[in-house]
């Protein structure tokens, strides 16, 4: 008993030394309380404790993509996993945003201010809800549960509303020409009850982007004569409403590499796409996905071809481009998007892509939902390829893997600006390196560029587009060159099948990957994530006799980044050193004593691709 107690204490002071050797690594207090209550842990998995609410929906609604008017009855099944009782439930009505008198961080038309969603009819349960006294709180509802609802329980939930959507402003979607419309955040919907902030409660300000449950849907949606639908989920109907020959295309595409011209200006003009002349119901179904979104058009042309992402199963998934006539922008997005799931599911990210299909429609602001992609129309060859797949690869972050984007922007859009960087330059970009550019110029060191850790929410238009697409970029572009390209994506690989149809936090992801590798990278997170500072690496000490150079390079900034060491003899050649930012782990200096075969002209560090915020340090020359 005796010797044990000593082994005890013996691992016990071996444990809290190599505790002490290491930074601590900054945990937010609710997601201490969530590891202590077992719903996370400290190895980046979920806990024994969690759980997860959901809601599944089932829509009819009536939409006129000229006016922008729908009309929408909608039956909620919530399913209340969580341990506790809830007394309210907390009802996004997105388009509130274009109420009169909300508050916006995104311009808006004065034609297109309204009275947001009118709420007809609620019952819960079958019961009556005045919708005349409910409260309201941004654009979110907040309907009373009377009882509550207690843990492991459903509560049902019907609703009639209409709304007019915005015909001249451009949010994230919105009508395109007279007949074509991408319609999104459209319906009420339940927000997410976690372990980490219970409701999410966030107002939508046109900026943020979106936090959903896991749900599944059901929807009817009647549109007028002459019009195309596509949307999130698969068509449940498509041998009532197509004509013979779309049909045939669909299920030729469904089965080929190739591309096949579905819908064509000739279509278009002869009138022969849908069986009927007359409105249709179009009816769709999905599972288990956070969000649904839809376009309709009367005048676009539709290509589509497929690919198998899933060699074990040959899986197969459709992959569409639907665009105005004659668009340069249109013309060989199916074949980027299909391009991108291929590389995505085979080794960027490793996992198959888990949808039936992907939709890419012209709109003029790139934006993401599950199956669905509004997409801004870029004609050049370079950035079609970077919007396509940059859109595409948000189909794991945040729909495979549902991060808190209202909060945690940073996760998703560093991670898909990032890893789709290798699609990029099978497509010709020689800069992949964009943003790592962009943020160490314009923002990095300024009172503009604060910690990722910043909620998304407290962010204006300027800095939430620096941060999350910027800095994190090269957060991940530099955590990328330490680990090695097998190792960052065995990594990536286990985060997403870990978090697949969960909600993780940043806490989760650096844990995984602190797990994954064996190593705890608390240095390298904190400054890059939770802290203020810059990049700054400095020359000194610089000795130069002939071929023999004696140096140290010093990290002045807070930031750890790589060394590229650059020498140039006298004969006009160079020679190039490089150490990743694991240099900086255990010291903030370092040395290089080296005899090379010429003798030596000038020492620099740095490039293009390594920010630097005092570059005047870098460079030494002989006399």
């Amino acid at each position: 008993m005796k010797r044990r107690t000593i082994a005890a204490s013996l691992g016990l002071l071996l444990s809290l030394q190599l505790m002490a050797q290491q930074p601590k690594l900054f945990v937010p207090l609710n997601v201490q309380r969530a590891i202590e209550r077992g719903t996370r842990t400290t190895d980046g998995k979920p806990g024994p404790n969690y759980f997860q609410n959901r809601s599944d929906y089932r829509i009819k609604a009536t939409f006129d993509p000229k006016t922008g008017e729908l009309v929408g009855r909608e039956t909620i099944v919530y399913e209340n996993n969580s341990p506790d009782s809830l007394r309210n439930i907390i009802l996004r009505l997105y388009p509130n945003l274009f109420k009169v008198g909300a508050e916006r961080q995104s311009a808006v038309d004065p034609a297109d201010l309204n009275n947001g969603v009118e709420l007809q009819e609620i019952r819960v349960n079958g019961s009556p809800i005045s919708t005349e006294k409910l409260k309201y709180a941004g654009t979110n509802a907040i309907i009373p549960m009377k009882p509550s609802i207690k843990a492991n329980t459903s509560v049902t939930l019907d609703i009639a509303w209409k709304v007019k959507l915005p015909n001249k402003t451009k949010i994230r979607m919105g009508r395109y020409d007279t007949g074509t419309y991408f319609v999104a955040y459209w319906y009420p919907q339940i927000a997410v009850y976690d372990d980490i902030n219970g409701w999410s409660t966030d107002s939508y300000t046109g900026l943020q982007e979106f936090y959903n449950d896991y749900c599944s849907f059901d929807v009817e949606i009647t549109l007028p004569r002459n019009q195309v639908a596509w949307a999130t989920g698969e068509l449940q109907n498509a041998d009532a409403i197509f004509s013979d020959k779309i049909l045939e295309r669909i299920a030729s595409a469904k089965k080929s590499d190739q591309l096949v011209r579905v819908v064509t200006a000739e279509d278009i003009a002869s009138n022969s796409i849908l069986k009927a002349d007359t409105e249709n119901v179009w009816r769709f179904k999905a599972s288990n996905v956070p969000d649904f979104a839809f376009g309709v058009s009367d005048s676009y042309v539709w290509d589509a071809t497929s690919v198998e992402v899933d060699p074990a199963t040959q899986r197969r998934v459709l992959v569409n481009a639907v665009y105005k006539v004659g668009s340069t922008a249109g013309e060989n997005v199916a074949e980027i998007a299909q391009r991108s799931i291929k590389r995505l599911s085979e080794k960027l990210i490793g996992v198959p892509y888990p949808y039936p299909h992907m939709t890419v429609y012209e709109g003029d602001f790139g934006m993401e939902f599950p199956m669905m992609c509004n997409d801004g129309p870029v004609t050049d060859p370079i950035q079609k390829a970077f919007v396509t797949s940059h859109e595409v690869s948000h189909s794991y972050f945040p729909f495979m893997v549902g991060t808190n984007e209202t909060l945690y922007g940073w996760i998703d859009e560093g991670l898909v600006t990032f890893i789709p960087k290798a699609i990029e330059q099978e497509y010709g970009n020689t800069n992949a390196h964009y943003y790592i550019a962009a943020w160490g110029k314009r923002t990095m060191g300024t009172t503009n560029d604060v910690p990722l850790s910043v909620p998304s929410t407290n962010l204006n238009v300027a800095t939430s587009f620096m941060q999350n697409y910027g800095r994190a970029a090269v957060g991940f572009y530099f955590l990328h060159d330490m680990l090695g390209e097998k190792v960052f994506q065995k990594v990536i690989k286990e985060y997403v099948t870990r978090w697949a149809s969960k909600h993780p936090t940043p806490t989760d992801l650096i844990y995984t990957i602190n797990s994954v590798t064996g190593k705890d990278y608390s240095w390298y997170w904190n400054p890059w994530f939770y802290e203020y500072g810059y990049a700054d690496l400095a020359l000194e000490d610089v000795t130069i006799s002939d071929d023999k150079v004696n140096l140290t390079v010093t990290k002045k900034g807070l930031f750890p980044v790589p060394i590229k060491f650059t020498v140039t003899f006298n004969d006009g050649t160079t020679q190039t050193i490089y150490h990743t930012a694991q240099v900086w782990e255990k010291s903030s200096t370092w040395r290089l004593k080296q005899t090379f075969d010429k003798k030596v002209a000038k020492v620099a560090l740095g490039d293009a691709n390594i920010p630097d915020a005092f570059a005047a340090n870098n460079t030494y020359r002989v006399n």
